[in-house]
């Protein structure tokens, strides 16, 4: 089950430097499709998030660990992540769980954090009750429904993606049928 969190209006953050995820995300509206990060340590998983999304049109890139996830994030913000909780304890890049990934994000983006939506199989209220903590957009148990996500995925970037590419434009048109006896 999906669950939509609402974002406390909070007054009292800190004003940063760099450029708000909004800021940049406005500038790369103009540019292509949205741009997606999929944090999941498990590869199934991952591909199935990825290809769901990239079907609905959306650009995405995968991280497998919290080290992944973060350089990504610096090379290029996107407009949203969707957020594994326990990442793999012997990955590459710093042992985080998806908890400490989101901190880092609201340290890095105090005015505007990269909206994210966790995506867990572990206990879901307990799971539930700290992603709304930390400002989650929402929440979806594992294994993923497809539906569900896709909308939360529109509700948490505020439009609907991008048509998808165009399949097979340079491939020849379909044979027809088959005479009935041969």
């Amino acid at each position: 089950m999906g669950i939509k969190f609402n974002f406390g209006d909070d007054n009292s953050r800190v004003e940063s430097k760099a450029k708000s995820p909004a800021a940049i995300s406005s500038e790369l509206d103009a540019v292509g499709p949205k741009r997606i990060v999929v944090v999941e340590d498990e590869r199934v998983t991952q591909t199935v998030i990825s290809v769901i999304l990239k079907g609905a049109g959306y650009s995405v890139v995968a991280a497998r660990d919290a080290g992944e996830a973060l350089s990504l994030i610096r090379a290029e913000i996107p407009h949203l992540m969707t957020l594994d909780i326990d990442l793999s304890r012997d990955a590459s890049g710093p042992t985080w769980d998806g908890y400490h990934v989101v901190e880092w994000l609201h340290h890095r983006f105090p005015e505007d954090p990269v909206p994210f939506i966790v995506i867990s199989g572990g206990e879901p209220a307990v799971i539930q009750t700290k992603a709304q903590s930390l400002g989650a957009f929402g929440y979806l148990p594992k294994p993923v429904d497809k539906q569900k996500l896709l909308e939360l995925v529109k509700q948490a970037i505020g439009e609907a993606p991008a048509p998808p590419p165009p399949t097979g434009s340079g491939a020849p048109p379909p044979l027809p049928p088959r005479p009935p006896g041969k």
